[in-house]
């Protein structure tokens, strides 16, 4: 599967939406009078407005409700937004990284309500789950005030979701349906929304808004994904990957979404509601792949690997090859529910909700393994992606079986959520107030994990090659582009090796390796409790050009957490831990307006990043051997209960000159110091006592804070509307934005700083698009920089992301007021997503291509 990071955005105006009746509101979806928008162009002079309004820092990105923007879900609509990172799975955007913080770090709500997330013993929410079709708008907050969470360095996702007083219109009934066409695999893929509901009573004081929306691809990609590259002498690229693999995936992806509310206004001074939420994202995989290990350490020390002069080819003696097949079943869903209200008095708001959600993710999946040994492999460096092949390839009859694999792993996760604000307006200025509130929230999570490995029988007689009972089928051809076509020989058949292993008379054939199954079925597993109760204050204290929001929050995490540990392979060892802290939060946001073109702000906020769960686990695995003078060797790996949280001191300062209708220059800096980052230790202890033992020789590794981590960074942003040219150039405008960021991981073994998991050094992207009349049009190039992935034992274990360069395009046309055709293509360079290894991009560890993608459809609206 891959991974790939997308740090695009249009621009710092951050609205992009072409919605005929959908109003948009800079105030919460329950607040203020609703504002009729007709076009891209309205939208846009919209979102400036909401921009230069905004007392922090803050950008919006209303979902598409035409379905005209190519985005497939929340994850990609936020994507245009400056500073946001995406990282990609199977082409798809999924986890959002904020000015260069992991997706993990950053915090996740709905209507201001915790979300949480179905993605196992992780914080980070895999927002592909959820459509935007249905939603209202998507706020990212950068630089947080004292009443909202504190967790999130990055930022906080709010997810808000449509209600009927967010249109104009009394009544709307809606419709949006597309198909297209993929390149790749020549399939079909379909997609569509539709939403009803209205205000109704004497004063139109009820409103109800139902909506559903529904996705399915069936779809196909193609990869080369090479291991481990390490120094070789001699090579013209420094070194040798210990392997090539290639694969065939297939995959069917499919979402379903739906939202309701209910608003009751008796008054003008009383608003009443109810909300609620359901996405479920489901995945068939299907994955074919060969592999060849012909460099490994060991074939590299006995000098069985041999460079031509050139540094380019060469020969391997011996190898390895390996056919597998994994069948893989994804489902995550959330659902969460919602009531509350605010109610006014002359001076007096009182802001008032409940929240209750569920996630859940179940996830079973199959793997088969047949190897072989082919013998001499002749491979071939000289294109970035090289090749290497077994000078006479192994038949199904000389692949025998090695492994199979059973995994079901589950997980459910529940948050109950209260919340109650008052907020006092002051005597003096236009806007200004005092606000107090409290929040609690207790989460109980689960995660189980299992894991079964069966391996090949000790007797000849036990065991099988893929050929001998005919269980090979066709053989495929993985097209990773560019030229390069690499043949999948031999296949294994999905439907015969299934029923083959599940024949109760094969059984002899598939011996249970209980050791690993044990520790797959313990290590993993957790279930913990965590309550988080917060208050805070903070004021608004307007003085005309100048305006001063600070504010103090705090916050009290209590945890309880129940893992296992595995001692020797054998023994299951249930473990427990507790840790309770506060942490005390300030804030001080300034706007300076000293005239009607320019807003200055400045800010300095505090927030936190609570590890992820599976690093706060007590369990772990311990493992040892008795010596002969009574001492023991051994190892231990664990989790850390104690670890602390992430601290984040945040430094923004940002100018916007609004220099015409709908035009915006901004320039934003910032800077984040950050204490605390979790890393994980290793270490060797000689002669020390643990667990009631003495060692020898104790190897350690264990989660642990580090030192600190410093991320800087500079936004660009421009946008223009081309009014003022003559006739239909006068449709023309553009949106520009680059952002430049630097970052410095302090780990502690290593001599020099790393930087920050998913953050790009640089990143830029440029929109034209076009409104006259009945047409609407745009073409959006975005380029992502490269960005670490994961952090190695030294710099050439490290893992990056390589530059992604997408372009993209959507045009529509009103037939008439209420109907409107679309168009739409996807990723039309055919750009693949790539990995490299040890800062060298020639270090390729992955290049997956997932073709062209074109939608066509249509749009109602009532």
């Amino acid at each position: 599967m891959s991974v790939k990071l997308s740090l695009a955005g249009a621009s710092a105006i951050a609205l992009l939406v072409s919605s005929p009746v959908l109003a948009q509101e800079a105030a919460p979806a329950d607040e203020g009078e609703a504002i009729v928008v007709t076009g891209q162009r309205a939208q846009q002079e919209r979102a400036i407005e909401i921009k230069r309004d905004a007392v922090g820092i803050m950008d919006v990105a209303a979902a598409d409700e035409i379905g005209q923007l190519p985005d497939r879900n929340v994850a990609e609509v936020i994507e245009r937004l400056p500073g946001v990172g995406v990282q990609y799975d199977q082409g798809e955007g999924r986890y959002v990284a904020i000015r260069g913080i992991p997706s993990d770090l950053n915090n996740y709500t709905v209507n201001g309500f915790e979300l949480g997330n179905p993605d196992g013993n992780t914080r980070r929410l895999p927002l592909d789950i959820v459509s935007g079709q249905l939603l209202n708008r998507v706020e990212v907050t950068k630089a947080k005030t004292a009443d909202i969470d504190a967790q999130g360095i990055g930022g906080t996702i709010n997810l808000v979701t449509q209600t009927a007083f967010d249109f104009a219109e009394p009544f709307v009934l809606s419709a949006n349906v597309q198909a297209g066409y993929q390149t790749l695999n020549e399939k079909v893929p379909v997609r569509g929304d539709a939403s009803i509901g209205g205000r109704f009573g004497s004063d139109e004081q009820f409103g109800i808004l139902i909506g559903a929306s529904y996705s399915k691809r069936d779809f196909q990609s193609f990869g080369i994904f090479p291991d481990d590259w390490a120094p070789f002498p001699g090579a013209a690229r420094g070194g040798l990957p210990t392997n090539i693999k290639y694969t065939d995936y297939q995959l069917e992806r499919e979402r379903i979404g739906g939202i309701a509310s209910f608003d009751w206004r008796p008054s003008d001074t009383t608003h009443l509601w109810a909300r609620g939420l359901y996405s479920k994202f489901t995945e068939n995989e299907y994955r074919q792949r060969f592999r060849l290990d012909f460099a490994t350490q060991d074939q590299r020390e006995d000098g069985n690997v041999t460079l031509n002069p050139d540094g380019l080819t060469g020969v391997a003696a011996e190898s390895e090859q390996r056919s597998d097949l994994r069948l893989e079943y994804k489902e995550k869903s959330v659902l969460v529910g919602m009531i509350g209200g605010k109610t006014e008095t002359d001076d007096w708001t009182f802001d008032y909700g409940f929240a209750r959600s569920h996630n859940e993710v179940i996830e079973p999946n199959q793997l088969w393994q047949f190897r072989g040994n082919p013998g001499t492999v002749d491979f071939d460096f000289t294109d970035k992606l090289f090749s290497a092949a077994p000078r006479t390839p192994l038949s199904a009859d000389g692949l025998g079986f090695r492994q199979y694999t059973v995994q079901d792993e589950s997980g459910d996760e529940y948050i109950w959520t209260g919340r109650l604000d008052v907020t006092r307006r002051l005597g003096f200025g236009d806007d200004s107030w005092l606000k107090l509130g409290g929040k609690y929230r207790a989460t109980d999570k689960d995660f189980d994990s299992n894991n079964s490995i069966f391996s090949r029988g000790g007797d000849p007689a036990t065991r099988f090659t893929l050929g001998q009972f005919g269980l090979q089928g066709a053989d495929v051809v993985s097209h990773v582009g560019g030229g390069h076509d690499y043949l999948i020989t031999p296949v294994i058949d999905a439907g015969l090796i299934d029923a083959f292993t599940a024949d109760p008379a094969n059984a002899a054939y598939f011996v249970l390796d209980e050791s690993s199954t044990l520790a797959n079925a313990t290590l993993n597993d957790l279930d913990l409790g965590e309550d988080i109760a917060a208050g805070y204050a903070m004021a608004n204290l307007d003085f005309g050009a100048i305006t001063v929001t600070p504010g103090i929050r705090v916050e009290r995490t209590d945890l309880t957490i129940r893992g296992f540990q595995l001692e020797n392979e054998t023994d299951v060892v249930p473990v427990n831990a507790k840790r309770s802290y506060t942490n005390w939060l300030p804030s001080l946001i300034v706007r300076i307006e000293p005239n009607d073109e320019v807003i200055v702000r400045l800010a300095y906020t505090r927030s936190v990043g609570r590890p992820n769960y599976s690093d706060l686990t007590p369990g772990g695995e311990i493992g040892y051997e008795q010596n002969d003078d009574g001492t023991f060797d051994g190892s231990v790996s664990l989790g850390n209960p104690n670890l602390e949280p992430y601290i984040a001191d945040a430094l923004d300062a940002s100018a916007e000159w609004y220099f015409a209708k709908g035009g915006l220059f901004s320039v934003g800096v910032f800077a984040k110091f950050i204490k605390n980052p979790v890393y994980t230790q290793s270490f060797t202890l000689l002669d020390t006592s643990y667990g009631g033992r003495d060692y020898a020789v104790l190897g350690f590794s264990q989660k642990a804070n580090g030192t600190s981590a410093d991320i800087i960074g500079l936004e660009l942003a421009y946008r223009q509307q081309f009014d003022f040219l003559p006739g239909f150039l006068s449709g023309f405008g553009l949106e520009a934005n680059m952002t430049l960021i630097d970052s410095k991981l302090k780990v502690p073994g290593r001599a020099d700083p790393a930087a920050f998991p998913e953050q790009s050094n640089l990143l830029y992207g440029a929109q034209l698009f076009y409104q006259n009349g009945p047409i609407e049009a745009s073409i959006a190039y975005h380029n992502t920089g490269n960005a670490l992935i994961s952090l190695g034992a030294d710099m050439l274990g490290d893992q990056y992301n390589d530059d992604l360069r997408r372009l993209d395009a959507k045009a529509s046309f009103a037939v008439t007021d209420n109907v409107s055709l679309f168009v739409e293509g996807q990723n039309l360079t055919d750009e693949p997503t790539r990995q490299y290894q040890g800062e060298r991009r020639d270090w390729i560890i992955q290049n997956e291509r997932y073709g062209r993608t074109f939608y066509a459809g249509a749009s109602v609206r009532f």
